[in-house]
C-alpha cells in the first residue's frame, strides 16, 4: 500500500491549468488509478488449477495435496476439474492425485501461487504431464523427462520386491540382489545411481532457479561440505536470500553429529501449544529424538515398537517426536496416534527448518539416541522390525 502511495503522490495537478485540461487530466488519473488499483488487487496470493483429464470416470475425485495434506478437491464433470488454494510458501512442490477405482493415479508439479492448465491422458500419469501458464514448473518437467526411463524400471523393481515380500519370500540374498551397496551392486542400487548422477547434473546447470535450488536443498545430505559450498558460492544474490539457501548454509555449519558429541539444541512448541526447549528433557534419562511425519508408513509402523520401548524403559528413556511437517492437522494427528501425554514437539517450520538441517534428517522417521548427559549413543536411520531390541541394546552398552 505504501508504493501505491508514493505512485499516487505523483500525480497532482498543477496550480495553473484550464477546466478542460484538469478534466481530461483528471480521466487520466482516475484511469490509471482503476489500473494500479485492479493490479493490486489482483496480485496472486492464490493458485488455480484447472483443465481436461480424459481417460478418468465421470466423477471421479480430483485433489491437490502438499505434505500429504489436501488442499482442495473437486469431482471431474465432463473432464473437467478446478482447484483453488493458497501456498504459504510458494512455489511449493505438490501431488496432485484423481480417482481410479480402487488406486489413485498422481503427478508431482512444482508451481506456485498462479493460474495454470493441465490437459492430459490417463496414460501421461506419472512421468508426462505439464502445466500451461506456470512460472516454474517446466524445470520441473525437464528434469523428470530426463530420468523418466529409469524410474518407469525402478518401480517395476519396487513392485517385484513388494510381491516377495508379500509371498514372504523375502531374504537376504534378494536384499542384496535389489539393494547390494557393494559389488555386485543391487538392481534398484544401481539405478539410483544412475539417478543421482542425472539429478547432480542437472542442479548443476539450474542451480539458479527455484525448481534446481530445491532440489539441492532435498539432497543436501548427498553431497560433502566442500561440495555444498562450492555450490551455494554460485547463487546469484537473491536465491542467497531464500528459504533453500537457509536450509543449506544452516547444514553447511552444523557438523554430522558422531558418537559422543553433544545434542543440538532447539525450541518447539508441545501438544499444548507452549515453546520448550528440546535440553529441557534431559533429566537423568537416556533421551531418543525420533523425526517422524503422519504419513510415513514406516514411521506408522515404528510407533508400536517406541511405544513399546517407552514402556519397558519409562525410568530410563525419554522419547520426543519432532514432527517434521508444516501442517497443524498433520501435527495434531500424529500426536493423536501415540499414547496420552506422548511428547511430540514440533516448530512449524517443517523440512526447512535449522532443527532438520542440523540433524542432517534425510527421510523418516531418523532417530537420535542421547544419554543423559545429552551425548550421542546411537544413530538409527530408518524403520526396522526389531527397533525397539536395538535400542534397549544401545541403552545396556
Amino acid at each position: 500500500m505504501e508504493n501505491w502511495r508514493a505512485m499516487y503522490s505523483r500525480l497532482s495537478l498543477p496550480a495553473s491549468i484550464n477546466k478542460t485540461q484538469k478534466k481530461m487530466n483528471m480521466n487520466k488519473i482516475i484511469t490509471l488509478a482503476l489500473t494500479l488499483f485492479c493490479f493490486l488487487a489482483n496480485a496472486q496470493n492464490n493458485f488455480k488449477i484447472s483443465g481436461n483429464l480424459s481417460g478418468f470416470e465421470e466423477n471421479s475425485l480430483v485433489k491437490i495435496d502438499r505434505e500429504n495434506i489436501t488442499l482442495d478437491s473437486c469431482r471431474l464433470k465432463n473432464g473437467k476439474f478446478e482447484l483453488k488454494g493458497n501456498f504459504e510458501q510458494s512455489p511449493s512442490s505438490v501431488y496432485l492425485f484423481i480417482e481410479n477405482g480402487k488406486d489413485w493415479i498422481y503427478s508431482s508439479f512444482f508451481i506456485g501461487n498462479e493460474n495454470i492448465t493441465i490437459d492430459a491422458k490417463i496414460e501421461d500419469f506419472p512421468h508426462s504431464v505439464k502445466t500451461k501458464g506456470s512460472k516454474y514448473d517446466d524445470l520441473r518437467y525437464k528434469f523428470i523427462s530426463v530420468g523418466k526411463d529409469l524410474n518407469i524400471e525402478r518401480n517395476k523393481y519396487l513392485k517385484e520386491m513388494f510381491t516377495l515380500r508379500d509371498q514372504k519370500k523375502w531374504n537376504d540374498s534378494l536384499q542384496r540382489e535389489y539393494w547390494g551397496k557393494s559389488e555386485p551392486f543391487g538392481k534398484i542400487t544401481i539405478i539410483d545411481q544412475k539417478l543421482d548422477k542425472i539429478q547432480k547434473d542437472f542442479i548443476a546447470e539450474n542451480l539458479n532457479s527455484y525448481y534446481g535450488l530445491c532440489l539441492l536443498e532435498m539432497s543436501k545430505t548427498q553431497y560433502s561440505e566442500t561440495e555444498l559450498s562450492n555450490l551455494v558460492s554460485k547463487l546469484k544474490p537473491n536465491f542467497k536470500k531464500t528459504v533453500y539457501a537457509k536450509s543449506i548454509n544452516t547444514h553447511i555449519k552444523n557438523p554430522d553429529l558422531k558418537i559422543g558429541d553433544r545434542f543440538y539444541d532447539f525450541s518447539a512448541l508441545n501438544s499444548k501449544n507452549k515453546k520448550v526447549n528440546f535440553s529441557d528433557y534431559f533429566d537423568g534419562k537416556y533421551v531418543l529424538l525420533d523425526f517422524s511425519t503422519l504419513f510415513c508408513g514406516f514411521c506408522q509402523q515404528a510407533i508400536p515398537e517406541l511405544e513399546k520401548i517407552k514402556k519397558m524403559q519409562n525410568d530410563n528413556l525419554e522419547i520426543i517426536t519432532f514432527y517434521v511437517d508444516e501442517s497443524q492437522k498433520g501435527f495434531d494427528g500424529l500426536s493423536e496416534k501415540h499414547s496420552e501425554n506422548w511428547n511430540v514437539l514440533w516448530d512449524k517450520e517443517g523440512r526447512l527448518s535449522d532443527t532438520y538441517a542440523r540433524y542432517k534428517v534425510f527421510g523418516t522417521p531418523t532417530f537420535y539416541l542421547f544419554n543423559s548427559n545429552g551425548n550421542l549413543v546411537q544413530k538409527f536411520d530408518g524403520f526396522s522390525e526389531d527397533l525397539s531390541e536395538q535400542i534397549e541394546k544401545a541403552l545396556n552398552k
